[in-house]
């Protein structure tokens, strides 16, 4: 399965490095530079993965998490930022970051935690999905073939 990703940041540069490296590693890539921007792609169209700049021209990434995260909730978010502080960290955690990358980026370790949220926001996804399943087995009247037998 490809995954999907939306980069939001503003920088070109390092929007381009971080397409370059997640497209060549299989994933399909979507990169914006503003939250707006990430907004409207997001009400469009699927995603797996959000790499969020902590600083963004129009709102803070911190912010924004808490808006993408109402409109797509099982996507795994993970910021992004050049100026690593307890503050930002708290602040990213506070709004449901998965992950908190800093900037230089070593590819390596972006890949690596990337595959690993995803693999664990998939797990979770997955227990649950069992837990209905298992719910629906044991509950006689969810599980109940012959409704009209009453």
């Amino acid at each position: 399965m490809i995954a999907s990703v939306l980069i939001v940041v503003d920088d070109s540069d390092v929007r381009s490095m971080l397409s370059a490296v997640l497209e060549d590693e299989g994933y399909s890539v979507e990169a914006v530079e503003s939250g707006r921007e990430a907004i409207k792609t997001c009400e469009k169209l699927p995603f797996d993965v959000a790499l969020v700049d902590i600083n963004l021209p129009d709102v803070k990434g911190t912010a924004l998490l808490h808006e993408l995260k109402r409109i797509q909730p099982r996507m795994v978010k993970i910021i992004i930022t050049g100026e690593p502080s307890v503050e930002n960290a708290v602040k990213a955690l506070y709004e449901k970051a998965d992950g908190f990358i800093t900037k230089p980026f070593d590819p390596k370790e972006l890949l690596d935690t990337v595959r690993r949220l995803i693999a664990e926001k998939k797990n979770v996804y997955l227990e649950m999905l069992s837990e209905v399943d298992n719910a629906k087995k044991n509950n006689s009247l969810l599980g109940y073939k012959t409704p009209d037998r009453w």
